[in-house]
């Protein structure tokens, strides 16, 4: 299955409803709500771990520029949504692979209480949305099928 940037027109249409709600706090409803749909066409549910020294924790709340940053390490990104298996909340979330294809999560620790389903961006294409609009870390639903 080829993935492509979706139409000049319904990206925009998309961000500029993603800019006007961060201002309620909204984003991470509409980030889900957006990408749900493709991942339950394309994306995979995967086993996610802590990195493997708890040193190696990343800021937290920041998982789109620390994915990004492991990505510049080597690093392969994934962006999804993980949901928490007790609460049931559901949270756009980014985390990575290393080069043994162990998926690895910078951010969150207790990568046990969450299930994880996302999509692995290719690099060239993260960068094509992240330089169209100067962001990062809503890749997934600005990628259509």
């Amino acid at each position: 299955m080829k993935l492509a940037l979706i139409n000049d027109r319904e990206y925009q249409k998309r961000f500029e409803e993603i800019k006007s709600l961060q201002l309620f706090c909204l984003d991470n409803d509409l980030k889900v709500k957006y990408s749900e749909k493709l991942l339950e066409i394309v994306g995979d549910t995967f086993d996610v771990f802590p990195p493997g020294k708890k040193s190696n924790k990343m800021k937290a709340a920041s998982c789109y520029p620390n994915s990004i940053a492991k990505m510049n390490s080597g690093y392969q990104y994934v962006e999804g949504i993980i949901t928490h298996k007790d609460s049931g909340q559901k949270i756009s979330h980014a985390w990575n692979i290393d080069s043994n294809g162990k998926h690895v999560d910078f951010t969150i620790l207790k990568t046990d209480d969450y299930f994880y389903k996302g999509i692995i961006i290719p690099k060239k294409i993260l960068y094509e949305v992240g330089s169209k609009m100067g962001v990062f870390g809503i890749a997934v639903f600005h990628i259509w099928r």
